[in-house]
């Protein structure tokens, strides 16, 4: 039977409600059908339904080629549309698939084809299988809840090709489960689907990578009443499925446009590395999900994937990139890493400043993150421009009982702001602050939902947490030598000469292992205080009649030093930040010192482990030499 020429469709229902087809009801359907094939049946626009038992139909499949066989009736009042739809001209190794999501509309169209057509009267989630081998397709299915979608792609065979479409607010229609067995066809995007949003699909079942064949709109209001655009989806797919070769060609594509960026991703000989093993020492015995959120930056992308493969302990089921808008390119390296990407239709803010949107993007993509993983204790958080040191896994794992143990302690930081060459050391020891120092760092959902989460601000949001944190008199842990190292040159808030000024010339590990010092005397506000205060009584006063801003103000040695600088009150910033600027070290806030502790800040010069108190501290009171003047620079 040739499929009916537009605007003529012809609509066969199934349903078991329908009692025995008599000859009667075939000799109708078959008069009709030919009809409207000569043109001699005046219908409307849309659609002649003739309702069959299912009992009457015996055929298996549809033959995508334009030619109606049968098809297979799997579940109560499924249609099926015969007729006219977009199409396109496709290679004989490629199938043109039109998938759309609307509104009020879905549909499934397959060389030319609708296979189905489903209204705003039903919501949930149309799916088609198709055999890309035989060019057949199952009928459609559609499915009301989310156990009913595992359920059936658990049958279904792998190689098979499923485009999906959401109808209506299909995004209810998807558990936690559902989602993850939809992400494991290559789903970017199941994660993130909420409300009124549109969506289109086309996945493979046993794939190993990231579909490149997916769209998605978002109202641009979360208020339950605006809709999305259309999702559409209109292009030809290959028939044969081969991620190697798939990966292949696009990695060729990509590095003929990107060859002289990438350098030896885009080497001949380079491929995909093998998925990372954690590592058999036994300080590794918990594990985190990594959030590692990211924009347009792909170059950056590609390094910090690098690093992290680099690193003992890593796991690539861990990691999840989570990306702020469709970047191609970084689309297209976190697939050649075989990494999972959750992709968000780009952040809309009300001021569209660049800062609003990080904001954004950070607080639902630690959202997803919990509701992917509810039983989470921990994760870790990185950035697209954060490469790791190889023991980053490690700091961790040794850090985390520390934070377990304290209720004041927010978290555990990989970077030191004052970790540059010149000033840090000791990559054992690990200090604590009242500033929230961020740049790979490892949250807790305690601290998450009880009080960050509430309290997340709509623009600069880690100086938002550092607000709060301030506000409840929390902590963080931070190492003297950094196990992260910034690399990005260019984005919201920094560009070459920030960059030359603020993150070269720092330190990082370089070794798998370094076991911690100390760690007893962090696991409270009192016990590190007791540390500090038994360093500082300890240590050597640096001479107080030299310029802090000379070369060699710190001679070399190996000693503990102390150095007192002027306060009017306690908390007094002004003379501490003009002592870090003599000292190169971090001096871009006016009003702060980065990373000290009740007004200490510790750091390492020429060999020397150095204490910088404020004179008004309780520390400075209690231990500054009577007749000592604290350093107060013009």
């Amino acid at each position: 039977m040739t499929l009916l020429p537009s605007p003529h469709l012809v609509y066969l229902g199934v349903t078991r409600r329908c009692g025995p087809v008599t000859p009667i009801h075939l000799l109708v359907s078959i008069v009709i059908i030919v009809a409207c094939i000569c043109g001699f049946v005046l219908v409307k626009p849309d659609l002649i339904v003739i309702r069959v038992d299912e009992n009457a139909i015996r055929a298996k499949d549809f033959q995508l080629a334009g030619v109606f066989r049968g098809l297979v009736p799997v579940t109560d009042q499924v249609d099926v549309i015969i007729g006219h739809c977009p199409s396109i001209s496709c290679t004989a190794s490629a199938l043109h698939v039109y998938a759309e999501s609307a509104a009020e509309t879905a549909k499934i169209c397959v060389n030319g084809n609708i296979l189905f057509n489903g209204t705003k009267t039903e919501e949930g989630i149309a799916l088609i299988v198709i055999n890309t081998f035989t060019e057949t397709a199952d009928i459609p299915h559609f499915f009301h809840s989310g156990t009913e979608v595992v359920q059936f792609l658990k049958s279904v065979k792998e190689n098979r090709m499923v485009v999906l479409v959401g109808n209506g607010n299909m995004s209810e229609t998807l558990n936690l489960e559902a989602r993850f067995a939809l992400e494991k066809l290559g789903s970017s995007m199941v994660h993130v689907l909420r409300g009124m949003d549109t969506w289109a699909f086309i996945g493979l079942v046993g794939t190993t990578s990231i579909s490149l064949y997916e769209v998605m709109e978002s109202p641009t209001a979360r208020d339950g009443a605006s809709r999305a655009d259309p999702a559409i989806f209109d292009q030809c797919i290959p028939k044969k499925f081969d991620n190697a070769k798939v990966l292949g060609r696009s990695h060729l594509k990509f590095c003929l446009q990107h060859k002289e960026k990438y350098g030896e991703f885009c080497r001949p000989t380079w491929s995909p590395p093998s998925a990372p093993t954690v590592s058999p020492t036994s300080f590794l015995t918990d594990t985190f999900p990594i959030v590692l959120i990211a924009g347009d930056r792909a170059w950056y992308l590609w390094q910090v994937l690098a690093s992290l493969y680099s690193a003992p302990g890593f796991i690539l089921s861990n990691l999840i990139v989570f990306q702020d808008g469709h970047s191609p390119e970084t689309f297209e390296v976190a697939r050649q890493f075989g990494v999972r990407l959750i992709a968000y239709p780009e952040a809309n803010s009300k001021h569209s400043e660049q800062a609003d949107r990080i904001a954004m993007h950070y607080k639902r993509s630690l959202d997803t993150l919990w509701e992917m993983y509810p039983e989470q204790e921990y994760v870790i958080v990185l950035e697209d421009d954060l490469i790791v040191a190889p023991d980053f896994f490690d700091y961790f794992h040794q850090i985390v009982p520390v934070l377990r143990a304290d209720s004041t302690l927010f978290s555990a930081s990989s970077w030191n702001d004052n970790g540059y060459l010149h000033s840090s050391a000791d990559p054992t020891m690990i200090y604590r602050t009242d500033f929230f120092p961020g740049l790979g760092w490892l949250l807790s959902k305690k601290w998450w939902l009880e009080i960050v989460r509430p309290s997340w601000p709509k623009c600069c949001w880690d100086w938002g947490v550092r607000l709060v944190l301030q506000q409840r008199r929390l902590d963080s842990l931070y190492p003297d030598v950094s196990r992260s190292f910034h690399i990005g040159k260019s984005g919201s808030n920094v560009n070459p000469k920030f960059f030359e000024h603020f993150f070269q010339d720092r330190r990082i590990t370089t070794e798998p292992h370094y076991e911690l010092a100390d760690l007893d005397s962090l696991v409270s506000n009192e016990a590190y205080t007791l540390l500090l205060g038994d360093l500082i009584s300890n240590a050597t006063p640096v001479d107080h009649t030299r310029a802090p801003c000379d070369k060699n103000f710190i001679p070399p040695g190996d000693e503990t030093l102390v150095l007192y600088y002027y306060q009017e009150k306690v908390g007094d910033p002004k003379q501490g930040v003009a002592l870090v600027h003599c000292l190169k070290l971090w001096d871009l806030e006016k009003n702060l010192v980065r990373d000290s502790f009740r007004n200490v800040l510790r750091a390492h010069f020429n060999g020397n482990s150095l204490l910088i108190v404020g004179s008004e501290s309780a520390f400075g009171k209690r231990f500054k030499p009577k007749d000592l003047k604290p350093f107060k620079l013009k």
